[in-house]
Formats: structure tokens, C-alpha cells, sequence
């Protein structure tokens, strides 16, 4: 209460919207070389012509001494007799000059042959690992001359973290795709080895399935592999299992699988354990965001995969918001700016005096934190005491007046420096 009225009386002006006690009612708030060109000689910033060294170049002269290059003619023990002139050698120059173009029309074209051979091996390297992984996959299969031959080799490939090999037992084509390599496989086998192959023999030319015991980390699987004969060798009809995940992809929120970010709606495995996570430092897929590929053949559940603030996300969101919260209290204005507090009044306060204050418990106690997308949101209650001079038609004294109700903060959680907007 304010002690000093400049009205007179035992009335006091308050601010007209707030909307707890007092008169005062607050309003809600919300590179490769360059060739010469033609007809100009290669500098020493391009190619040098390789192979053909200059002291291996051989002329073949008859009939004395070795001519000039540029076709001037040799020296030679010649005295002319009286009266007459010295032979001139037109002809031979222009023949010598003829065959120097020549030959170095020869060097040119092995050069660009040399280029060419040299680019198109470095486009060759520029393929990735994994399309390198699956081009051998087609002729690393041993060969299986049993059908429990193939299902026992696909197996033991993949406790080895063979990808490579496990995937040649497949009939063709063979199956391709970013997740299909030893990396990823390897991870899979850290969390969830494969061993206990039990596959008895199976000699039968006519058989079309193979069964097989094994265990995946801690669960045992008991699987019926079809087979089929290509040629002299037997085949697996399917080794790599499809995970839809097409409800989780496309948004605004990463996928990576075994650490290999997916943009697909489904992506090919081969039996295994594949663990979910976004990359971003308070988003990640929740405790339960391995899944368990047992075989090619069972379903895996992927439908519980979430995207949801890690605890230490949340605790982030919250140490933010709390951060700006208290930095709107410290704020000399009616309505600071990206503050939770708007506060409309008829009289005009004195900016400098303006104190705000919360009253009762601490506001982000049972604070609520959600998460859409890569945005966090907080609601946030307020329970707020405005003091302040101020003055009305000429008088002054001291107004007081309080906010309450809700407000919400939005937190974008894509990187470590969280930034809050009160809505």
C-alpha cells in the first residue's frame, strides 16, 4: 500500500488493469592442367611430355653430319669453283621442318592421352566406400555347395562384421544402400554380437529353406533362411531387412542411424542392433532408441522412435528461461521487450523507479517443458508486484499494482547457446 496519496483522502491511484488487488488490472500476457593451345608450345606450368624424354628421342641422319633440328643444314668441307655458287638446301629444311610438327603433333596426343587416362582414374577414386563395399560384394561370395553352406557363410560374415561378404550370399541383384557397410556393422556388433550359429547340413539340390539357431546380443533367434541355386553356388532369397522410418524423416529434427545420417523413408539393414540419435546437442530419440534386427525376415519395431529433449536438454531450457526471466524483473518498463510481463496503465510512471517483484513460489519449480521440432516451449506462471512513481492530471505519489496468469517461453534447442522468446 502506498502511504503518501496526492489525491487526498484515504484513496490511492492505482494502475486501472490490474488483475489482482488494488484498483491496478494487469492485461494477460503471450584442378587439372591446362593443355596449350594449338599451335603453341606446353610451358613449364603445364605437363611435361613423360614418357617421351628428350634423350630418347633418336634422329636417324645419312650421309654426314647430324642436320640442325629446325632443319638448318650441316656443315659441311665444301669450295666452290670459280664462277660458282654454293649449293642451297631448301628442299631438305622444309622436309626437317615437316617432320619436327610432326613429331610434336605425336607428343601432344600421347600428352592428352596421358590427361585423360589420369582424370579418368581420379573420377574413379571419388566413389564413396560404401558403392566400393557393394562392387565387391558381387564377386566375394564363397562358394556354398550346400544350401546350409550359404546360410552358415551369411551368418558367420556377420559375427565377423563382414558386410561385404554377407551380402554376397545374396541372390541377385544384391542389395545396396548407406547402411550396408562394415562401419555400421561394426557398431552393431559393440552393442549386440552375433554368435551361437548352430545351421546342421543341408545337402538337398531340391531344398528351398535352411534353418538356423543363433543369439543377437542377449536375445536367441531361432530363423527358417529361403535359398536358392544361381548357377553352381546356392543364395539367400532375401539377407537385409527394411526399416520404415518414414515418420520420423523429412522433419526438421535428424536421423542418424549408427551414426550415418538417413533421409530416406526407408533404409536397408542387415540383421543387428541400430541405434537412433539426431546429432544435435539436447535432442536425441529417448532411452529406447536401439532397435533389434533379429533376421531379414521379423519385423523391427521402429514406431517408438521420438524425438524428445535429452535431460540435460531439458535442464537447459530451464536454466535459459529462468536466465531471461530474471533479467525481465531487473527491467525499469511497464512492458519491457521479449518479456513475459505487458502491463497497460492510464497513469504515467517514472521509468527510473519502476521495480518489479515476484511474489510466492519460485515460478519454474514445476515448470512444463515440451518439445516440437527443434523448439522447446515453458510455461511459466506469474504471480508479479509492480511498484513505481507515477503521476496522474498533475499529482504524484506511488503506484503499486499486480500481474498474474501464464505466459510461455520458446526455446530453440539446435545449438548450445539456447536464445528464449517470450510469446
Amino acid at each position: 500500500m502506498s502511504s503518501n496519496n496526492p489525491y487526498g483522502g484515504s484513496q490511492r491511484p492505482m494502475p486501472g488493469h490490474g488483475l489482482g488487488s488494488g484498483p491496478e488490472q494487469p492485461l494477460s500476457p503471450y584442378g587439372y592442367p591446362q593443355q596449350p593451345p594449338p599451335g603453341e608450345s606446353p610451358t613449364s606450368s603445364g605437363y611435361s611430355f613423360g614418357p617421351f624424354a628428350p634423350d630418347e628421342q633418336t634422329w636417324e641422319w645419312q650421309g654426314g653430319a647430324e642436320p640442325d633440328p629446325y632443319g638448318s643444314p650441316p656443315p659441311r668441307s665444301y669450295v666452290p669453283g670459280p664462277g660458282q655458287r654454293t649449293p642451297q638446301r631448301r628442299g631438305r629444311g622444309k622436309i626437317l621442318i615437316i617432320i619436327g610438327a610432326a613429331a610434336l603433333a605425336v607428343i601432344l596426343m600421347a600428352v592428352l592421352a596421358v590427361v585423360v587416362a589420369t582424370r579418368s582414374g581420379l573420377a574413379g577414386n571419388a566413389g564413396s566406400s560404401t558403392q566400393r563395399q557393394q562392387n565387391q560384394s558381387q564377386n566375394a561370395a564363397p562358394q556354398a555347395a550346400h544350401p546350409s553352406d550359404a546360410v552358415r557363410g551369411y551368418l558367420e560374415a556377420l559375427a565377423a562384421g563382414d558386410a561385404v561378404t554377407a551380402l554376397s550370399f545374396a541372390a541377385e541383384p544384391a542389395p545396396t544402400g548407406p547402411l550396408l557397410t562394415n562401419e555400421v556393422l561394426a557398431k552393431s556388433g559393440e552393442r549386440a554380437d552375433l554368435s551361437d550359429i548352430q545351421v546342421p547340413l543341408v545337402d538337398d539340390q531340391n531344398a528351398t529353406s535352411v534353418s538356423a539357431t543363433y543369439s543377437l546380443g542377449n536375445s536367441a533367434v531361432s530363423e527358417s533362411f529361403d535359398v536358392v541355386k544361381v548357377a553352381d553356388t546356392w543364395k539367400l532369397s532375401r539377407t537385409v531387412k527394411d526399416l520404415d522410418i518414414g515418420f520420423i524423416v523429412g522433419g526438421s529434427v535428424p536421423v542418424k542411424i549408427n551414426g550415418v545420417e538417413v533421409d530416406q523413408d526407408s533404409v536397408a539393414v542387415l540383421p543387428g542392433s541400430y541405434a537412433f540419435s539426431t546429432g544435435l546437442p539436447y535432442v536425441g530419440y529417448g532411452s529406447k532408441n536401439v532397435v533389434l534386427v533379429k533376421s531379414p525376415y521379423v519385423e523391427a519395431d521402429t514406431y517408438r522412435i521420438q524425438s524428445q529433449l535429452t535431460k540435460s536438454g531439458e535442464k537447459a531450457v530451464i536454466s535459459a528461461t529462468r536466465k531471461s526471466y530474471n533479467n525481465c524483473l531487473d527491467a525499469n518498463s511497464l512492458s519491457p521487450k521479449n518479456c513475459p510481463m505487458n502491463f497497460k496503465s492510464k497513469y504515467s510512471y517514472n521509468k527510473s523507479t519502476i521495480t518489479w517483484r515476484q511474489i510466492g513460489n519460485d515460478p519454474f519449480r514445476k515448470a512444463k517443458v515440451s518439445l516440437s521440432g527443434t523448439q522447446a516451449s515453458i510455461e511459466v506462471p506469474l504471480n508479479l508486484r509492480l511498484t513505481g512513481s507515477c503521476t496522474y492530471q498533475s499529482r504524484s505519489g506511488n503506484c503499486s499494482g499486480e500481474l498474474t496468469g501464464k505466459s510461455v517461453a520458446v526455446v530453440k534447442v539446435t545449438t548450445k547457446q539456447l536464445s528464449v522468446k517470450w510469446l
